[in-house]
């Protein structure tokens, strides 16, 4: 009898779970799972992503890396532990008109990624609404986020470090921030462009999932 109590009540936070997500991230239902981890909603222009808060980096800071394949080298390394493969997730974001910049190399010093600009937010359980990336993450220098449809499928591919979104400007990301130009990696060691981590008091701890919705925004 207990089995089956425990049963259905794990049943019941199954599904409280999905229909939170359903309502918070898309009105159609559209919701990631760790199987199903990319979704595209071509009407909307957007790709929903699965992830989950790796927790140490919700207390240390790293230089860079934001949302990382939990597949890829730099998997551990991430604030948000995508279970989105970055190729599939290139795709994906094609498919929703999004156009790439692929201005970035592995010697090209000191400039911004291009490519369109992506809105991201971010929901989970209980939420019951979207947030901004600088909500979710915190930026020591404060120059904040202008996350860019960078592209570089070949090199991400080739490199494996699985970073879908970078928080400076990237020629391995799928995706990167546009506000902080590319350095080298002993500049970075000694004067990175900034610090992140993920905001202990907004995100749910515990390796929780979370929902990262990327927007094409409007072209000017």
């Amino acid at each position: 009898m207990k089995k089956i109590l425990f049963a259905g009540v794990g049943l019941f936070l199954v599904i409280g779970l999905l229909v939170t997500l359903q309502v918070a991230a898309a009105k159609d239902g559209l919701v990631p799972t760790r199987e199903n981890s990319t979704l595209v909603d071509k009407a909307g222009k957007r790709v929903l992503v699965y992830t989950e808060v790796n927790e140490k980096n919700l207390h240390e800071t790293n230089p860079h890396w934001g949302i990382v394949f939990k597949d890829g080298k730099f998997g551990e390394n991430a604030i948000l532990k995508s279970f989105a493969n970055p190729l599939a997730f290139h795709d994906a974001l094609l498919q929703t008109g999004s156009n790439p910049g692929n201005n970035l190399t592995k010697d090209v010093i000191g400039k911004s990624v291009e490519g369109d600009a992506l809105q991201v937010t971010a929901t989970w359980q209980g939420l019951g609404k979207e947030l901004s990336i600088g909500d979710i993450f915190y930026d020591k220098t404060g120059k904040g986020f202008e996350i860019k449809f960078g592209g570089n499928r070949k090199a991400a591919e080739e490199m494996n470090t699985g970073c879908i979104t970078c928080l400076e400007s990237c020629w391995i990301a799928i995706t990167s921030n546009a506000k902080y130009p590319t350095i080298t990696s002993a500049t970075r060691a000694i004067s990175p462009n900034s610090l992140f981590k993920g905001r202990p008091e907004v995100l749910p701890g515990g390796n929780k999932p979370v929902i990262v919705i990327y927007r094409l925004t409007e072209k000017q």
